[in-house]
């Protein structure tokens, strides 16, 4: 099963961003596709924190825009919400002491965590996750 990072929800959203060619198809294709898919409550209010800042570059998503983008993700039938279960926290710290990840990268340790514990692949453009041992990772393609 895979797990979307932020980042790629993110290019899938807007349409103003040069990843959103590749990400838009690939969550489309996901997501009325008939494999279950996993998605994170923690992921999905990333992307509307990140959207909707009046500093984003590219300028603010409407909160509007941002909610519609994730119901549509969580409405679909083959979606699955995975949280932190009995594991992830010594999983968390196992990966963090594993690779001395401190201060901004915790955050990716965590996401990596909850990959690992219920197995979903992560897809993401963010190549430090090769960095966390036993997590299956990729790009969109």
């Amino acid at each position: 099963m895979i797990l979307a990072d932020v980042n790629v929800l993110i290019y899938a959203l807007r349409q103003d961003m040069p990843q959103h060619a590749v990400c838009k198809p690939w969550l489309d294709r996901v997501i009325l596709g008939d494999a279950a898919f996993a998605v994170s409550h923690q992921v999905l209010s990333a992307v509307v924190r990140i959207t909707t800042a009046s500093s984003f570059a590219l300028g603010p998503s409407s909160l509007d825009d941002a909610f519609c983008f994730c119901r549509d993700i969580l409405d679909q039938p083959n979606c699955l919400v995975v949280e932190p279960g009995p594991r992830h926290w010594a999983i968390f710290e196992r990966l963090c002491r594993e690779t001395d990840t401190r201060g901004p990268r915790v955050t990716d340790a965590w996401f990596a965590a909850l990959a690992i514990e219920h197995g979903c692949e992560w897809i993401t453009f963010d190549r430090d996750y090769a960095r966390f041992p036993g997590l299956k990772w990729s790009v969109p393609a």
